[in-house]
This record gives structure tokens, sequence and C-alpha cells, in this order.
């Protein structure tokens, strides 16, 4: 049994605040809190908040005390900017004339994993950090860490989290991530405050917020349970320079503590307070050479500037898109802060270090693999020491066990290496190889190697590891990859992280998640983003997704190699003999890459000395650039109609970059733009300078990067917006998905049908946000797919069947590793009376890994048409489809006058979380681009992320679909579906 609601689209919010009034009976005295829920605990940092409204003129949001919004009346849900871990308390106000309502107060906690797996015997120091700056507070160091200073009154926070997040969280400065905050926020370059008159939203009268150290103070107990000869200050990362004091003791000064991608670690054995409180004082000070960003555009289809402003950022080894690029803005403090972990760990006299785990299979039949483990085994006392190294190779229930013994002198290192020869336990048979995602599944090993001495030293070091093979070469036109001898069919996506740094554990595997289930199976952390935190490589493993890593201070990171423009080059080389140490164990990582569109600066030191002494033996790629080597990029970054991406000049070989527009869809739009609609550039309606804020902007000249070219094709080929209304809004976003869904699948189908040919893989730039942006992604900052997203899961199956824009033939892909027989084509080309007026259908058997391409073409008419594509079994079972609407000349606006479908649905629980929800079109035309959304049955907000099997499907008249949907989001009992489609005038809810 269901219940089917109906509502018009007449309204961006209130239809959402009409159900909520109707169907759920809500308590019309106060706003009712619905999500999270009332003392729960939550992994990520920006949950969605929903609640129940009343009527009201305006809404403020209060989070721990502070107003952090002020929403329109009818808004019923929204996402913070990323909290502290911890307890954290809300309410909502509704405003009506000079009364006010509130809600009653709900608390819930956030908290995860660390960003990086502590070592045994640790505690991590997270909570109750005060932060101040240097210009307020005179108190030094020594003050600080003695407990003789006033800090009661300094901002409260969590760490990990840079000066302006602390700010921002305490109410200082509104949020950057909406609409055009950010420039209600000083920079730290004094030229750029004084053009955009900035300082006078300084929190110190008159002064640059930043141009001074910021002073993070903790005060903690050690956990009594923690036990070992030595203890250790340990910092994941800082952000630039820091000044660290403990109980009154200077550990460190800027001169030593210094670059961001590092880690820091200091002896305090003799000065902790075991008993007691211990007091930790750390002054971070900002990057020394800030630089000035670009122009900012700040009106419709602005000129986003040039990328990395002045480039004089690239003198600190720092993450420089922090000065800003054309899909981000300048972050004002250069993300100066704490920005990882910091903990306490405590160990004996004898550790092991720089742990490294290289295996070979003998390929093909990979009967055994021959792993290699070294490590170095650091005796800090100054007693002579013996003992027994130990170590385990698991995997499921078998273990592989090896001993040996060792003895140190006084405070001596010294250097293990073994291998099957010395040591058969080494050799593991019939070995589970670890494969990317669509070619196996990536089997890990768990290694543990331990010590014990005779003095009682204890010590244990645990890596996974996988099992797997990397080779590459240059094709007849491209590079190609090999994982395990098989040639791998690169699907991609540059990534980019938070611009803030402001992303947890959970946050970075839901991001991996997102992308394998886009079918894509390798990721580009590009350039300027740096090396993200080590939790989002242990999810690439878990996963199956390929990376690539670029280094950073690169041939860009250099302002494209201008003299002068690098960091110091000791600090520069110890930092990426950290990096390389750092990550070299995770069998994900397939690329290290020198330089962004150009050849690394100090490429010699990379190849010659560091690769070669740090990861000489994991048989890693190392790309020279990411558009030479056997690969080319250049885009195209702008958007084009679907059939010029098979004609491109780029569209061939492995490109590194080709970027089409991925506009949100309306729900993430009203996070970020709240205010949209009420003004905007005559003739391009609703379209205003917070679009080309959010990088809807314009490059000048005859620079093809501009939107204009996506708002054309909304315009001229879908007939744009019909009202300059809340319709009219909506109309726009739902055209833009049409057109996302096209061009993102045809972008890829260009390069499918080339496959081994004449192209071997693709990235998409980029597949991810780093904030609320209108560009270049395939989900949105708030983990929000738009239809892009599932045109290029559709493009990226493992098996599908396409038509090729330029030509109108029909390919049929396949990267899998098995051929099919007895398979059936179809092609069925029906006008808009949903009469047949073109057919095909032919048996054909489908090679493996390849491309076939069928003999025949699809007529291209001067009319609305609808073509779909299948391949079936024997028993008519459908195993791959598409579904393509056509017109010569690209006039699609007759989509809105082909009527109205009429849909069956049904939805059924499977499990906790996951979902089967039944689609049917017993109509008489066809349901365009329809989505499906599970949401909260009271809020109606959508429960994200959401992992649909397929989604803004196209169903014919009598066609019935079965998708699937995985959420991980904490769910009650209760759901509800809601469906909309393109030709649809109504939403449909259904309550199961």
């Amino acid at each position: 049994m269901k219940t089917e609601i109906y509502f018009i689209k007449s309204s961006i919010t209130g239809i959402l605040f009409f159900l909520l009034m109707v169907f759920s009976g809500c308590n019309a005295d106060q706003p009712e809190l619905l999500t999270p829920m009332e003392g729960g605990v939550v992994q990520t940092n920006t949950p969605i908040l929903s609640w129940m409204p009343v009527e009201s003129d305006s809404q403020e949001v209060w989070i721990n005390g502070i107003h952090m919004a002020t929403l329109g009346s009818d808004v019923t849900s929204y996402v913070p900017f990323p909290l502290s871990f911890g307890v954290n308390e809300w309410k909502i106000v509704a405003i009506n004339g000079s009364g006010k309502v509130e809600s009653p107060t709900g608390s819930f906690v956030v908290d995860d994993e660390p960003l990086f797996k502590l070592p045994g015997r640790s505690q991590l120091l997270r909570h109750n950090w005060r932060v101040q700056s240097a210009l307020i507070t005179s108190d030094d160091g020594e003050t600080l860490s003695t407990g003789n200073a006033h800090t009661a009154d300094w901002y409260q926070t969590s760490i990990p989290a840079t000066a302006l997040s602390v700010l921002v969280r305490n109410g200082v400065y509104p949020n950057p991530y909406v609409g055009k905050n950010n420039m209600k926020i000083p920079d730290s370059h004094d030229g750029y405050n004084q053009e955009y008159d900035l300082i006078k939203y300084s929190h110190i009268s008159g002064e640059n917020p930043w141009a001074k150290p910021y002073w993070y103070v903790n005060e903690f107990e050690i956990d009594h349970h923690l036990s070992g000869t030595r203890v250790w200050l340990n910092f994941g990362e800082i952000n630039y320079r820091g000044e660290l004091w403990f109980n009154g003791h200077q550990l460190t000064d800027t001169s030593a503590m210094v670059g961001m991608e590092r880690q820091f670690r200091y002896d305090i054995t003799d000065l902790l307070e075991s008993k007691g409180k211990n007091r930790l004082a750390v002054a971070i000070y900002p990057v020394d050479h800030p630089g000035e960003p670009g122009v900012e555009p700040l009106e419709p289809f602005g000129d986003p500037g040039v990328n990395m402003g002045d480039g004089i950022i690239s003198r600190n080894y720092t993450k420089w898109d922090a000065v800003g690029w054309d899909w981000q803005p300048a972050i004002r403090d250069r993300n100066m802060g704490i920005t990882e972990d910091v903990f306490i760990s405590f160990t004996d006299d004898v550790e092991i270090e720089n742990l490294y785990i290289t295996s070979v299979p003998n390929l093909p039949e990979a009967s055994h693999a021959d792993m290699t483990i070294s490590f170095d085994l650091v005796n800090h006392s100054g007693s002579p020491k013996e003992g027994t190294v130990k170590g385990e190779i698991s995997h499921n229930d078998k273990s592989h066990i090896f001993e040996i013994p060792f003895s140190l002198g006084r405070n001596q290192v010294k250097s293990i290496s073994l291998n099957s020869h010395v040591n058969a336990a080494l050799r593991i048979e019939e070995p589970a190889l670890w494969w990317p995602v669509g070619y196996g599944e990536p089997d890990l090993y768990q290694v543990s190697v331990s010590l014990k001495t005779t003095d009682d030293d204890h010590f244990t070091v645990k890596k996974h590891h996988g099992i797997r093979t990397i080779e590459t070469y240059i094709g007849s036109n491209s590079r190609v990859f090999k994982v395990n001898g098989k040639e791998i069919y690169c699907k991609g996506g540059n990534w980019v992280i938070d611009m803030m740094l402001n992303w947890t554990t959970s946050r970075y595997e839901l991001e991996i998640l997102m992308t394998k289930n886009a079918n894509l199976n390798m990721l580009r952390v590009w350039g300027p983003t740096g090396v993200p935190p080590k939790a989002f490589y242990y999810a690439a493993d878990k996963h199956g997704i390929l990376l690539w890593q670029d280094f950073l201070n690169d041939y860009w990171g250099t302002f494209r190699n201008t003299p002068g423009y690098l960091p110091d080059a000791d600090l520069y080389e110890t930092i990426t003999s950290g990096i390389i140490k750092r990550y070299r164990n995770h069998p994900s990582l397939i690329i290290w890459c020198g330089g962004n569109e150009g050849v690394n600066p100090r490429e010699d030191l990379i190849v010659n000395k560091l690769l070669p002494m740090y990861d000489g033996q994991s048989g890693r790629v190392y790309l020279t650039e990411s558009d030479g080597d056997g690969l080319h990029g250049g885009g195209p970054y702008h958007t084009i109609r679907p059939a010029e991406y098979f004609s491109h000049e780029r569209m061939h070989g492995f490109s590194s970059e080709i970027g089409p527009s991925g506009v949100p869809v309306l729900e993430s739009i009203m996070r970020f733009m709240p205010e949209i609609g009420q003004v905007w550039k005559p003739g391009f309606f609703p379209i205003d300078g917070t679009w080309a804020y959010h990088d809807a902007a314009n490059f000048p000249g005859e620079d093809l990067r501009k939107f204009t070219a996506y708002d054309d094709i909304v315009r001229l080929d879908y007939g744009g917006p019909r009202t300059k209304d809340e319709n009219g809004i909506q109309e726009y976003f739902y055209i833009a998905q049409m057109v996302n869904y096209d061009v993102y699948r045809a972008a890829i189908e260009s390069i499918n049908r080339q496959l081994w040919e004449n192209s071997t893989g693709m990235l998409l730039w980029k597949s991810n946000a780093s904030w609320p942006s209108m560009v270049w992604q395939l989900y949105d900052w708030y983990l929000q797919s738009h239809a892009g997203y599932y045109g290029a899961k559709k493009a990226f199956a493992p098996l599908g069947i396409q038509l090729n824009r330029d030509n109108m033939t029909i390919s049929v892909i396949n990267s899998q590793y098995k051929k099919n027989r007895g398979t059936n084509v179809s092609a069925i080309l029906y006008n808009e009376e949903m009469e047949v007026i073109w057919g095909y259908n032919e048996e054909i058997g489908i090679p493996k890994n390849g491309v076939k391409t069928i003999d025949t073409s699809v007529p291209l008419l001067d009319e609305l048409n609808f073509l779909k594509l299948s391949i079936t079994t024997v028993d008519g079972s459908v195993i791959a489809d598409n579904f393509y609407w056509l017109h010569n000349e690209n006039d699609f606006t007759g989509m809105m006058n082909i009527g109205e479908p009429i849909l069956e649905v049904t939805a059924n629980r499977k499990s906790e979380d996951k979902f089967i929800v039944t689609v049917e079109n017993i109509g008489k035309v066809p349901s365009i681009l329809t989505r499906i959304q599970l949401v909260n049955p009271v809020s109606n907000h959508e429960i994200l992320p959401a992992f649909w099997c397929d989604n803004f499907i196209s169903l014919l008249p009598g066609e019935k679909r079965s998708l699937s949907v995985k959420s991980i989001s904490e769910l009650s009992q209760s759901y509800s579906i809601l469906i909309d489609a393109y030709n649809m005038s109504k939403t449909m809810k259904i309550n199961p």
C-alpha cells in the first residue's frame, strides 16, 4: 500500500512548507527541530539541520549561542559552516514583527576518527582549544603554557581548525561558503584590502587580522591508562610557522616548525605532568608571502582574474590554491592554523620507523607473490638493546609469520630489509591481488611488525598492503596503464580539497564513495590542492580507486617556473621526502606527477634522488607533467553541445582535464545563493553577480572559458526560463540538469568510442568541488549529485551502449575482461507522438575490453525525436540501455509541450541502509529525466549522500525500472520518496 501526494511546482521553498504544515501535523506554537536526532552522533561537521517551521516573517539559526544565519520564513533546512567536534547546540527563532518564537534548544555530537590512524598508546588532543590573535593578547608562550594567562574569553574550537574557521564558528565573520560573504572578510594582502575596502570588516579595528600569529592554547590531563618510558607531542600539520611551548618550556621556534604537508614530533618526557594539568601553547604564524589575489568576478559573467593572483604565494611551501583560482575564491587567512590532528603518544626506548612494504606477484599466473619489508630500528636510549622483531602478514584466515633477532648500540639506528630469499614467510602463495574498482576486488593484507627487547621495550606498527603491479607505456596515441598485467581504461576526475581544510575522515571516504558510485576508477589529486590527509588514501585503498598525486610547488606552483618563485630548497626536500615516505605504502597510489601543465623545476631532485631513495621498489609511475609525457590537457573547459565533443580537436588520446560545467540542483543553489532571483542581469534571468563569484564567470577576450557558453545552450536550445519568478528559477535549473546530463555523457562517449585505437583514458575537470560552486563538478560541496553525475555514470558503465553524435552510429563499449555472446542490440527512434519512425535490431557478440561499432546510423531529423538504445540477453533481460533526445537544429523547446507522464511508484526498504524504488510509466508520453529522491518524511530534505544505481532516468510509455539506493546517513524507520521529471508540472511524494 502506498500514499501518493501531489503538489504544484509553484514555489521554491513554499512547496515544502505547505507539505510540512498539511501532512506532518506540526505544533504551530513553536518551531520543531527534526534532524539531527536529539543527542545523536553525526560524523559530518556539516549536518543538515532541519525543522518544522511556524508562520513568521523570517527565521534565525542559532548554533552554540551564536546567531549564524537569517533565513526566509518558509525555509526548513540549513547546512552550517563546518562545526567543531563535540557537543553542538542549536535552535530556530521565528521572527514576527517585533516578536519572536523560539524552538527548544537541541543538541547533537560531531565525532569522527582522526585524519590518520594514530599509533598505539596515543591520546588525541582534539577538544577545548582556545584561540586568540597576538594583536589582541600580549601574553607570551611561557605565560600561556603555565596557566598564568586569562584565556576564558578567547574563542573556543576543536582542531583541526584554521584561524578563519575558528572566527566563523564563533560568529566573528560570516560564512564564506555562502553568497558574497567572503567579500566581507579582510584579506591577508594589504593592497587587496585597500582595493576592495575590506579592512572596515576587520574584527581588530583598523588592523589586518592575519598579519600576526594566532595563539592556540590547550589544557589537558594525561590518560592514566597510557604508559611508556618516552612521551611525544605530535602535530599532523600546521600552516605556516609555529612557535611551540609546553608547560613553560619552549620546544621549537618558527625557524624549525615551518611548512605544510609535514609532521612534527617533540620529546616531552621530562616536561610532562603525569598527575596534573598540562598546558600547550602554539603560536601559528601566517605564510611568509600571502600574495595578492586576482580581480574578483563580482558582476554577472565577470572576469575571474588571474589564477594564483600575483604568484608570490609560491615562495612558501603551502597550498597555493588558497590565493584563489577560477573555481574557488581566495581564502582570507591563507589557511593559517592547525590543519591536522594533534596528539600525545607514548613509546619505550626502541621504535620501528619508516616501514616500507612492496610485493611482486609472478604474473600472469599470480601463483605467488614475493614481499619485501624494510624498516628502521631506532634506539633512543644510551644503553645497548637486544630483542626480537616479529612480523605477521594476514589475509582473511591465513597468516604468514616471521621472526628475527636484533641488537642495537647506544642511540643507534639500524636499517633492516627482509625478502623472500632470506625469509620464506615473505612468499605469499596464491595471493589475493589488489584491483581497481570494475576489474576485481581491492584485497588488502594486514601487516604487523612488532618488537620486544630483553628490557621489556615493546613497539608495534601496523599497515595494510595491496599486492599489485603497475606498468605503463605510450601506445600509438597516448599513455596506457596496466594493473596486474591488464590494461585499465582510466575513467577519472580531478579532485580538490575543501578550500578551508574542514573535511572530516568520514567526508574523505564519502568523496571516494561518490567517485566509485559514478563508475570512476581514478582520481588525480590536483597540484595546488596538495596532498590530502591519510584518511583519503585509506578510503581509496579500501574501495579500489586509483590515485594520481601531483607534487606541490610544481610548474604552476612556482608560477609557471618563474625564477625566484620557489620555496627554500632544503625545506622542499625535507617535505617532499616526508610525503613520499608517508604515502608510499598505499596501493591506490600509482602515479607521482612532477608538474601540473609543466615540468617541475626540481625534477632532478625528485627523479634522481628522492624517489629512488624512498620509493624505489614500488613500481609506481612518475609522470613529468600532466599534459605531456603521453597525455594532454587543455580542456575544453567550456560547455559545448554534445555533437561538438565528438569532433573537438582535444577529444582523443588520454586527456588529463576535460571540463563541462556541472550546475547544481536547485536545493543546493538555495543553500549558498539564498537570495537568487531578487536581482538579475537584464535578459539573463536569474543570473546575477553572485553566480560569477561562485565561478559562473567569463574569461575575457577570445578565451573560450565562459559560462555564457553554458547559458546559451539553456536559453537557445531549451528556451530558458519562461517567467521571471520562482517558477522561472525552477525551470532554469531543471533545464540545467538536461544540459548537464547530455554534455557529461557526450564528453565521455566521445572518448569511449575511440578506446584503445585512439584513446586510453580521460579525467574530468573536475569531479568534486572545494566550495559551493556553479561549475566543474559531478557532485557539489554538499555531496549532492546533479544530473551530469548520472550521465557520467551511464557513459562510464563497464558495459554500455551509446550514440556517436558526429556520425549517428551506435557503439557498444565493454571495459570488462569478459566477452558477451548471444546479446541483442536494439535501437528505436520515436517522434513526439511516440510513433516508431525507425528501428534496428541485431544479435551481436561483444568483445572483451573493447569497442564494437554497429554498421548502421540513426536518422537525424529536423524535428524532436527520442532514441532508445538497449542491449538484452537471450532471456530478454536488459543489461545496458541509453536514452537520447535529438533534433538536427538542437531545438528542444518542444519538450515542455509533449504532455505529462503518469507514474506508478512503489518503494521498499531492503535493509537498514538500502531501498528499492520501482517506477512505471503508465501514461502515453515519456517521462523525461525523472529524478527520484530519498527524503526525510517530515522536512522533505533529501537524505545525503545518496548512492543510487541510476537516477535522472527517462522512461518510455509502459517502461518500468527498479532502482536501488544506499544511504549511510542515520535514518529513522520512516522515509519518503519524491519523484519529479522535466515534463511534470507536479512532484509526487510517496509515503510507503
